[in-house]
């Protein structure tokens, strides 16, 4: 659980970087410039290491369709991070951990006890009412051209963290994590060769901005990507899912919006949860 809450708040704060950097150089152009960054620091950390090799040339297949998948996730949520506001954006596709949950329960037969299962539970709901706003439920929000990219993305990224942390288990974090980023950053480079955006629009500031976000964004993916080596894939999800409190801290604290009653007690439901989780 520790890891999949180290998860949460690197991921989180990669958000909201994310939104920043993404509506000032683009979207395309900020993920492409945040996953070079990222792919230079873990591909460093793994030539330190040099774990060994255990897997197949099928594991490499695996990550590399993961990678793939996980590269669409990210324009789609870059994207929507770039249309639509963030407090709304980011909760929508923290629902990933719905499917990766379900997917580790039913694929890897992970038994949870009552307390974890009650935690997982009361966590997941936490989560979708921090992300829900009744003051604002209206035909004019929910058309926000942000929203359905944010919902395909939230799917895919449900598919690629299970794929991660099974791979994990198999080979290792480390090695997981930087077969399937070397494939995500390679199907990147493919979409900015037709696309073309202006990775240096906005000098030497925004690759800096960019950097970090993809600092932030490789530390989540490492994080949960020990959490599920060493523990239950449906355990560290549902934590890493409560990254979601940080846009909506960063909401209240940067943009002084005001919480809803239904936010407010998503927060503690969170907090439940993950007391829940500990306990179990």
């Amino acid at each position: 659980m520790i890891f999949g809450l180290g998860a949460a708040i690197a991921w989180g704060l990669a958000d909201v970087g994310a939104a920043v950097v993404g509506r000032r150089i683009g979207s395309l152009a900020a993920l492409v410039l945040a996953q070079l960054a990222s792919l230079a620091l873990i591909l460093t950390w793994y030539l330190v290491e040099r774990p060994a090799w255990s897997g197949t040339p099928g594991d490499v297949g695996i990550l590399a369709m993961n990678g793939a998948i996980a590269a669409v996730a990210y324009v789609l949520l870059y994207r929507g991070l770039e249309l639509g506001p963030i407090a709304l954006v980011s909760p929508i596709v923290a629902a990933y951990a719905v499917p990766a949950i379900a997917l580790a329960v039913i694929l890897l037969d992970e038994s949870l006890s009552g307390a974890v299962l009650a935690g997982i539970v009361v966590t997941l709901a936490g989560v979708v009412l921090t992300s829900s706003d009744l003051r604002g439920v209206g035909a004019e929000r929910m058309s926000r051209a942000g929203v359905p990219v944010a919902l395909v993305s939230m799917l895919l990224f449900g598919l690629a963290t299970y794929v991660l942390g099974l791979e994990a288990q198999q080979l290792g974090w480390l090695t997981a994590a930087v077969i399937g980023r070397v494939f995500s950053v390679l199907s990147l480079l493919v979409l900015a060769g037709v696309r073309r955006p202006r990775l240096l629009g906005d000098g030497v500031k925004g690759i800096g901005r960019a950097a970090l976000v993809g600092v932030a964004d490789i530390a989540g993916v490492v994080f949960y990507s020990i959490g599920s080596e060493r523990g239950l894939i449906s355990i560290v999800t549902a934590a890493s899912a409560t990254f979601i409190l940080i846009p909506v801290a960063a909401g209240i604290l940067w943009l002084e919006e005001r919480p809803a009653a239904t936010q407010l007690a998503g927060v503690a439901l969170v907090v439940g949860g993950l007391l829940l989780l500990g306990l179990g």
